[in-house]
């Protein structure tokens, strides 16, 4: 196990996620094992690839805009981590259909012990009308995203290996 998540974890959290990783690649054996590889491919490694790239995308996405700042140790609290989350419309069907997830993000990382996800829609539109009261909707940044495809590998490019000074607040 390695990076920051591990450091300081007690023995037992380490063991047990070595407990699911093998449970888990138990299964994928004993599938692949029971189906065949073509079946295993097409049932079980072809729905996770397609979930695994959405998950992927829209978290990567969620996470980075063009005008994302990075914050370092000594700049970073939890209430400009949580603006610096972006609200990303798929389109008004995909939106409704994911719980409004991804439009309703910014929400989600300010108040998530306190907002359910049936209820992210109506918090984002009062989150946005107080700002706009308070004249802080600057803080605020929502994109329409209708081509994630594209948009993921934009930013993938722009963002993964490349960070600009200027986007870094120390």
């Amino acid at each position: 196990f390695y990076g920051r998540l591990w450091e300081g974890q007690p023995e037992g959290t380490k063991e047990r996620a070595m407990g699911s990783v093998a449970v888990s690649l138990a299964t994928a054996a004993t599938l692949w094992s029971t189906m065949g590889t073509s079946d295993f491919l097409v049932v079980c490694m072809v729905p996770w690839l397609v979930m695994s790239f959405w998950l992927f995308m829209v978290t990567y996405l969620q996470h980075h805009s063009d005008d994302g700042k990075l914050y370092t140790d000594d700049s970073w609290d939890f209430a400009k981590g949580a603006f610096e989350t972006v609200d990303r419309s798929y389109g008004a069907w995909t939106d409704r259909l994911s719980h409004h997830m991804m439009d309703g993000h910014v929400v989600h990382h300010l108040f998530f012990e306190r907002v359910p996800h049936y209820r992210l829609a109506k918090a984002t539109k009062a989150l946005r009308e107080g700002l706009e009261d308070a004249g802080k909707l600057h803080l605020y940044k929502r994109v329409e995203t209708l081509d994630y495809t594209q948009e993921i590998v934009k930013q993938f490019n722009k963002n993964w290996f490349f960070v600009s000074e200027d986007q870094v607040e120390r």
